[in-house]
C-alpha cells in the first residue's frame, strides 16, 4: 500500500533482502540526482530523450542535460504550460507611478484623463521587453483593465497604436474608398492572439467592434449617395455609367484569427453579432428599376408608399403639406397652395406645390360620397362617415397607381382642417412583369452575350435592339465596345 513520505525521505523503502550497496568507487563521479529534496516541484522543458551510454567497452555515468532553469509547477500553470525566458524587471519608481495613477483611494477617487495620458506617457519610455512585463504586472494586479477602461476613442486609438509600436500587436492594413460615390474601403484591424494580456485582448476586441460598426454606416452613406445619383440620372448611359450598386465586404478574417485558436470560431461569431447587419443594396436596385423604366418612358411601378397629407382652408384659399415614404426608402415632403371655386355639387380646384407642379382636379360632391378628377389622371372616391371622419380610394391608370386611406376634419363658420393618412401601390407593367421572369433577360449592368461574340449592332434582331436600347446601349457605345482584332 502506498504511503506519503515526509519531506527528505526516500521515496521507495528499503528492501531487507537485497544486498548492500558497494561503496563508490573514488574514481568514478557520482551521478547527479534527478530531483533533490528542493526540486521536487521542479519541471524543465523537453530536450528530448536522455542520452545513451556509448556500446564500446568504456562506459561512463549518464549525466542529464541541463537544457535551462528549473520552473515551478505553480508557474507552468500560469503561464498556460510555456516556458518563457524569464520576464525583465519593470523599474520600481516607474511602476510606483503608474499604480498610483491607476489606483483609486479615498482622496484620489477617480482615474482622469490625465492619469490615462501620464500612463500612456510612462508605458512609452520603456523597452519593448520591459513594456510587455509593465502590461503584464499591471494585468496581474487588475490595473491594466482599469487603465483600459477610462480610455477614450483617441486615447484607446494611441494606446493600440503603441502596442503596435513596441512588438505586441501587428496592425493589419485597410484599403481607401473608392469610386466616385466613395465606396468604403476596409479599415484597420488589430491581430490579436492568446498570449497577449486580457485587458489588452478585450481592447484589441472592442476596437474590431467599433472598425466595424464604422464601417457598415459608411457603407449605407455609400448607398444614400449612389441612389440619390440614379434618381439625379438624365439618361440611360449616364444611369449604365453608375454601375451596379456594391455590397458591403467586410468579413471575420479580417480580425486576424490565428486557425489553431480553439476560440477562433466563437470569437468571429462574437464579432459579427456586435458589428450588425449589413444593410441591403435592395433599395438602391429598385431606385435603378424605377429611374430605368422612367428614363425608357414607361410605367414606373413595384413600390410602396405611405403618405400622410395636411391641408387648413378659409374661403377659396387652401395651404398644406403632404409627405410620403416609399418602399426604396426615398421621403418626399412639398407643400402646396391652392384656390378652388365652387357652384353647387360642382368644385373646381387649382392646386401648386413647391416642387413647380400644377395640378387641377374637378370634383363632384354627393353629400355622403364624393368623386374626384385630377388633371395627372387620378380618380378619387370619398365616403364620409358622420362630419369627422371618412375613407377615400384613388386610382391612377396612367401610372398604375392604386391607395387609399382615412381622413379626419374639423369645421368651423370660415375654417377647415383637414388631415389625410393613407398607402399607395404601384403595379407592374407588362414589360417589367415577363422581364421579372425571363432568365435570359441582360440587366442594364450586364454585358450582352452577343457583345463577346462580335455581333455587330446591325446584325441583332429588331426586338434585340429594342431591349439593349432600354439598357442604355446606342449604335455609337456598341461599336466601341466590340472586341477588336
Amino acid at each position: 500500500m502506498s504511503r506519503i513520505e515526509p519531506s527528505g525521505a526516500s521515496p521507495l523503502s528499503p528492501d531487507p533482502t537485497a544486498e548492500p550497496l558497494p561503496p563508490a568507487s573514488p574514481s568514478l563521479p557520482r551521478a547527479p540526482s534527478l530531483a533533490t529534496p528542493r526540486e521536487h516541484d521542479a519541471v524543465r522543458p523537453y530536450d528530448g530523450p536522455a542520452p545513451r551510454a556509448s556500446s564500446g567497452t568504456a562506459k561512463g555515468p549518464v549525466v542529464p542535460r541541463d537544457s535551462g532553469p528549473a520552473v515551478s509547477a505553480g508557474a507552468l500553470a500560469a503561464t498556460g504550460g510555456r516556458l518563457r525566458a524569464a520576464s525583465p524587471e519593470v523599474p520600481a519608481d516607474t511602476y510606483a507611478d503608474l499604480q498610483s495613477r491607476l489606483t483609486r483611494g479615498v482622496a484620489d477617487w477617480a482615474v482622469t484623463d490625465g492619469d490615462v495620458a501620464a500612463v500612456h506617457g510612462a508605458l512609452g519610455k520603456l523597452e519593448p521587453e520591459v513594456y510587455r512585463a509593465a502590461l503584464e504586472r499591471l494585468e496581474r494586479d487588475g490595473l491594466l483593465k482599469t487603465y483600459v477602461g477610462e480610455q477614450g476613442p483617441e486615447a484607446r486609438k494611441a494606446f493600440l497604436s503603441q502596442a503596435e509600436s513596441k512588438g505586441l500587436l501587428l496592425r493589419l492594413q485597410g484599403a481607401p474608398a473608392s469610386g466616385p460615390l466613395g465606396y468604403p474601403g476596409r479599415p484597420d484591424f488589430y491581430r490579436e492572439g492568446p498570449r497577449l494580456p486580457a485587458s489588452l485582448r478585450g481592447a484589441v476586441a472592442e476596437h474590431a467592434v467599433g472598425a466595424g460598426r464604422a464601417y457598415l454606416a459608411a457603407h449605407g452613406e455609400y448607398l444614400d449617395r449612389y441612389t440619390r445619383a440614379v434618381e439625379d440620372a438624365k439618361s440611360l448611359p449616364e444611369l449604365r455609367g453608375l454601375g451596379p450598386p456594391r455590397e458591403a465586404d467586410l468579413r471575420d478574417r479580417v480580425l486576424g484569427l490565428e486557425a489553431r485558436d480553439p476560440q477562433r470560431e466563437a470569437r468571429a461569431r462574437e464579432w459579427r453579432r456586435a458589428i450588425g447587419t449589413p444593410e441591403s443594396t435592395v433599395r438602391a436596385w429598385q431606385a435603378v428599376s424605377a429611374r430605368q423604366w422612367a428614363l425608357s418612358g414607361q410605367r414606373a411601378g413595384g413600390t410602396f408608399a405611405l403618405e400622410g397629407e395636411a391641408e387648413l382652408s378659409r374661403d377659396s384659399f387652401k395651404l398644406g403639406g403632404e409627405a410620403s415614404l416609399d418602399s426604396r426608402g426615398r421621403v418626399d415632403v412639398k407643400s402646396k397652395s391652392a384656390v378652388s371655386v365652387k357652384g353647387g355639387p360642382l368644385g373646381l380646384e387649382v392646386s401648386r406645390d413647391t416642387k413647380g407642379q400644377t395640378r387641377s382636379e374637378v370634383k363632384v360632391d354627393l353629400g355622403v360620397v364624393s368623386l374626384g378628377r385630377a388633371s395627372d389622371g387620378e380618380l378619387k372616391v370619398s365616403v364620409g362617415v358622420g362630419e369627422t371622419f371618412g375613407g377615400y380610394v384613388t386610382l391612377d391608370t396612367e401610372a398604375a397607381k392604386f391607395g387609399g386611406g382615412v381622413y379626419a376634419q374639423v369645421k368651423t363658420e370660415r375654417d377647415k382642417a383637414e388631415v389625410k393618412l393613407g398607402a399607395t401601390m404601384k403595379g407592374l407593367s407588362r414589360e417589367r412583369a415577363e422581364a421579372a421572369v425571363d432568365r435570359a433577360h441582360v440587366g442594364i449592368f450586364d454585358e450582352p452575350p452577343e457583345l463577346s461574340r462580335g455581333v455587330s449592332w446591325e446584325a441583332l434582331t429588331r426586338g434585340q435592339q429594342e431591349r439593349y436600347t432600354l439598357n442604355g446601349w446606342t449604335r455609337e457605345d456598341w461599336a466601341r465596345a466590340l472586341p477588336r482584332g
